[in-house]
């Protein structure tokens, strides 16, 4: 059985190493990249950058923090080696499905490496040399192939479209996800733990559930998804979304329509104050950005609750993603000379208790 009181010591000491709010602020204010490098490499993200930077400095920094999120979580699994690594790995799976989706994407549009690379989140198994691996590929056939052929089966849907283009690119995206969650969820139920840490993990999948099943109603409401099957791609086990809801939901004339056919108020009041407070002009953002939100909040929450469970290492990994995702976004507002305070807009910066 894991020590999580060694465990939550270590984890408290990596969470130091996460940029704080007045860090994120001094970022945001860096009129160039070279600048933004300079800023970085007196933290934690030093040991990436080199020493003279120079060339594409998009690429250099965008490398510097996937190396960085990639031995993070390399730390966490050594820390926290033992009875929970399959449970950590289920979850981690969530973001080898989001790399999958972004690699067949890149391919479809001819995207150099590089730019692919620069999109992908290497939390999972699919590690920044697999995924460079797996791009080389020439197709996207044979990308599924090769996904396929070392492991990873939940993409074999894919395999049933004979060709995949931008027009079923959506279908065959939802196919995946669908796939995903089954897969993990048996994988989840057949393990013979029924401990806290089970229970944690499940109640985690059942929200990422709802996100999928959520996203996927408002972009077949407001992009008028043509499908008579509709309704089957909708993901058994979430909290949120039952199955006549999402019935309701994908018939729906828009997003306000969708999400007022949630049943909790809870929920519906967290969106509107979520809502209200971000500027995205695209349904379908807006809804994956509050999600990822609600599911952020959830995994902070979990090791206040409880300090003592696999809770903790959950929290700092979503905390540290969401670090990248927030990294990302300010260097990428500082190259394209974005105002601040749009940058600050697409942010989830976390006040440190």
């Amino acid at each position: 059985m894991a020590d999580y009181a060694y465990i939550n010591t270590r984890i408290r000491s990596m969470e130091a190493d996460l940029l704080t709010e007045r860090q994120l602020r001094e970022l945001m204010s860096c009129l160039e990249l070279s600048n933004a490098i300079s800023y970085l490499k007196k933290g934690a993200y030093g040991v990436y950058l080199p020493e003279a930077a120079s060339g594409y400095l998009s690429y250099i920094i965008d490398e510097a923090i996937r190396c960085a999120l990639s031995d993070s979580i390399k730390k966490l699994a050594t820390i926290t080696k033992g009875d929970d690594d399959n449970l950590i790995e289920i979850l981690l799976g969530r973001w080898d499905m989001f790399n999958i989706k972004t690699l067949i994407r890149g391919k479809l549009n001819n995207i150099p490496s590089f730019e692919v690379l620069q999109a992908t989140i290497p939390a999972g198994i699919l590690n920044e040399g697999l995924l460079e691996e797996i791009y080389k590929q020439p197709s996207v056939n044979q990308i599924i192939n090769m996904l396929v052929t070392i492991g990873f089966s939940y993409a074999s849907p894919l395999l049933k479209i004979n060709y995949i283009h931008e027009i079923d690119l959506f279908k065959g995206e939802l196919e995946l996800e669908k796939s995903f969650f089954s897969f993990f969820l048996r994988k989840l139920s057949a393990s013979e733990k029924r401990d806290i840490n089970s229970k944690i993990v499940h109640n985690f999948m059942q929200l990422l559930i709802d996100r999928y099943n959520l996203i996927a109603a408002v972009k077949m409401s407001e992009e008028g998804f043509d499908a008579d099957d509709k309704s089957n791609y909708f993901i058994e086990g979430g909290r949120i979304i039952p199955p006549d809801v999402y019935k309701k939901m994908i018939s729906s004339r828009d997003i306000t329509e969708c999400i007022s056919m949630i049943e909790s108020n809870e929920w519906k009041n967290r969106w509107h104050r979520f809502s209200s407070k971000i500027h995205v002009t695209s349904p379908a953002l807006l809804v994956e950005r509050w999600m990822d939100y609600e599911i952020l909040m959830h995994a902070i929450k979990l090791p206040r609750e409880d300090p003592l469970n696999i809770g903790l290492a959950i929290g700092f990994i979503w905390k540290k993603i969401n670090e990248v995702i927030n990294l990302r976004t300010i260097l990428r507002g500082i190259q394209f000379n974005i105002p601040q305070d749009e940058i600050e807009g697409l942010l989830i910066i976390l006040r440190r208790p």
